[in-house]
């Protein structure tokens, strides 16, 4: 009876860790097969397009942006402050993550937990709720981390309707730039021999009928430009550097729709698609790249005067760009 009972227990033990080595086996099939579709924090999606994970909001940027804001505002309460955040592919359009994703962090609660922190010194712009009314539309590029040309018009609209603005009501044409189009997501060579090549897609810009006209002056090198768009970058390594030839530390844009208002932007590159929508809204327009600029968020608020202020990033670039914290300082 006991050599029975003991052969019993022998086999349920034998049962118990081939139960255990098939779920290991599982999981470690199900970590590879995750591997296989992300790398370098970008995601492959089901349908080929390539995806940013979702970043960690860095606490010390946060603070030192609500510091800066606070600042500012006892400095030159006339002045309104407005921040818009352009939330990642992955928070809009998580349906095309591959199956095989797992938990992906949660940007709607990331960027709702900023806006309690900065709401205090300025307006916030939301455009989760307008993309997610919209995200059966192509709002990003499948290559790259940004908003094309229609993504673009609608945060454009979104930003100028919220600081008080008129959009265009005329009709727009929209112009092609490229159909061979490869974003950096796309050019990463590490993601290209991991993923392969991607075959291109379509650059376009939207560009009211009547637009008014205007000129830029690139601060850094001194020259005067009829034109936002640099059509020589479509040929280089990054055609996205159509939009003001590439991140350029002070661009200053004249406007013929004369309103007496200014606008000064501090974005990232997500901003550059969108700027170019705002000429026919402002009579001029400040834009700033605090990753190539050293001046501080006063010296251009008491040199520009800016009538508005606003705040546009990328949500990822936001949550981890840590030259905010040396524009908002000084």
């Amino acid at each position: 009876m006991s050599r029975r009972k003991k052969t019993n227990s022998a086999g349920r033990a034998v049962i118990v860790v081939l139960c255990i080595l098939l779920i290991v086996a599982c999981a470690v099939l199900m970590f590879k097969d995750q591997k296989r579709d992300f790398r370098h924090g970008v995601y492959r999606c089901k349908d080929g397009r390539l995806m940013e994970e979702p970043a960690v909001p860095d606490q010390e940027i946060i603070d030192g942006v609500r510091e800066g804001t606070e600042l500012l505002a006892k400095a030159h309460p006339e002045i309104r402050q407005y921040m818009m955040l352009v939330p990642s592919a992955a928070c809009i359009q998580s349906e095309y993550l591959p199956e095989n994703t797992g938990k992906v962090r949660d940007q709607t609660q990331d960027l709702a937990q900023i806006q309690s922190v900065l709401q205090q010194n300025l307006e916030w712009v939301d455009l989760i709720s307008l993309f997610n009314d919209h995200k059966g539309e192509k709002l990003f590029y499948a290559t790259a981390p940004y908003l094309t040309g229609w993504g673009s018009r609608y945060a454009a609209k979104a930003a100028v309707g919220a600081m008080g603005a008129e959009f265009p009501k005329s009709r727009e044409t929209c112009y092609l730039l490229s159909d061979t189009y490869q974003g950096n997501l796309a050019s990463d060579r590490t993601l290209m021999q991991k993923y392969g090549e991607h075959p291109g897609e379509r650059l376009e810009i939207y560009v009211p009928e009547d637009e008014p006209a205007y000129y830029r002056i690139d601060e850094a090198s001194g020259v005067w430009y009829g034109t936002l768009y640099d059509s020589s970058s479509l040929d280089s390594e990054d055609p996205f550097n159509v939009f003001f030839g590439g991140d350029r530390p002070l661009t200053e844009i004249y406007s013929a729709a004369i309103n007496g208002e200014t606008l000064l932007v501090i974005g990232d590159r997500t901003a550059n698609s969108i700027v170019p929508l705002f000429v026919s809204s402002f009579e001029k327009i400040i834009l700033v790249h605090p990753s190539e600029s050293t001046r501080s968020l006063m010296s251009l608020a008491e040199k520009y005067q800016p009538t508005k202020i606003l705040y546009l990033y990328g949500a990822n670039t936001f949550m981890k760009d840590r030259s905010l914290l040396r524009i908002a300082s000084q």
